[in-house]
């Protein structure tokens, strides 16, 4: 690739969530460039998981793999305790019946796929992120149908074959371009590490764009309604995200807050499209899915600012000692026929 085109993917890596929350509001003021985008979501998709394969170096993902019972842990966390707490969570709280659907249709999803693209940009652990979103994601369309049944009431119109073959193809796709890139230009990827982050941020930018079609009149027509449902979006996904760092807070630092990402993000887009026949009169519902998109592609922003104030408190030094009064050296005997000295 040439130099140009190297700076460019490594000032996108360098500015990923800046970007992403950048996108999104493009998106929103620009609606026809939202609707060019759309089509391409697909694309998106391979890019940015591309990006995440070219940033996960082999030797941490085979040592992420290897941890088994961490990793079945997380994956059960992010595929079941989730939407369980988020279903405990609205019993208590009863929030009128839209509102509470919305957010539970939300978090019975798997993590967004995107999720090892935005961890590479936030310097977690991309290996866990992939790891966790890609086979949860490949799983869900055969337990989701029936999770969404018993405790939402809501049935998905999923092919289960069907949507695992093509997150297959995607994944596959993806995972094998990154073999082969790094077979015959591995020293580029090697040398280009923000490069390889700006892949995944192009593809993200593409969804950020996309993903929001149709938000500008949404909103405009319950300004209110959404403003409120956007703050509580903002609110479970920052929520969900420190509740899974929490708990998995045995972990080391960067994996615990990993599995915070994947626990507070979520791949609304996969449950709203297999929802949608289910929905088509419930505007409410439709509403808080549209809300709970936007905090997964502006949070990240303030996430890195977070991280990087945690690292700078961690890096300073202590509080300045007190000073002591001067001590005089003590004596020692000295040796046979000597004086004492000072030691």
């Amino acid at each position: 690739m040439s130099r140009g085109g190297n700076r460019l993917l490594a000032l996108a890596g360098r500015n990923g969530p800046a970007l992403l929350c950048g996108g999104v509001l493009i998106g929103f003021v620009a609606p026809p460039l939202a609707e060019l985008a759309r089509p391409l979501m697909g694309l998106a998709v391979f890019v940015f998981t591309l990006g995440a394969f070219l940033k996960v170096d082999g030797v941490a993902f085979r040592a992420e793999a290897a941890d088994r019972r961490g990793l079945l842990l997380v994956l059960a966390w992010a595929s079941f305790g989730v939407p369980l707490l988020a279903y405990a969570l609205l019993l208590v709280l009863r929030p009128e019946p839209d509102l509470a659907l919305g957010f539970l249709l939300c978090f019975l999803a798997p993590p967004v796929g995107s999720a090892a693209a935005i961890a590479a940009m936030l310097g977690l652990s991309a290996p866990l992120a992939l790891l966790a979103t890609v086979a949860a994601t490949l799983a869900a369309p055969f337990y989701l149908p029936a999770l969404s049944t018993a405790l939402a009431g809501a049935a998905l119109a999923i092919d289960p074959l069907l949507l695992s073959a093509r997150l297959g193809v995607i994944v596959g796709g993806a995972a094998g371009t990154a073999w082969l890139l790094r077979r015959f230009a591995g020293r580029w990827v090697v040398d280009n590490p923000n490069a390889m982050t700006g892949i995944a941020v192009i593809g993200l930018l593409l969804v950020a764009i996309g993903a929001m079609r149709g938000m500008q009149a949404q909103i405009l027509a319950t300004p209110q309604a959404a403003a409120l449902v956007l703050g509580l979006a903002f609110l479970a996904n920052a929520g969900f995200q420190v509740v899974g760092a929490l708990l998995f807070g045995a972990m080391d630092r960067t994996r615990a807050l990993t599995v915070g990402l994947v626990s507070g993000n979520r791949n609304i887009t996969l449950v709203w499209a297999a929802a949608a026949p289910f929905l088509a009169e419930r505007r409410g519902v439709e509403l808080v899915l549209a809300m709970s998109v936007f905090p997964i592609f502006m949070l990240p922003a303030a996430t890195r600012r977070l991280l990087a104030a945690l690292q700078r408190r961690r890096d300073a030094p202590g509080p300045a000692q007190p000073r002591q009064a001067a001590r005089l050296p003590a004596a020692e005997p000295a040796r046979e026929g000597e004086a004492y000295r000072l030691r």
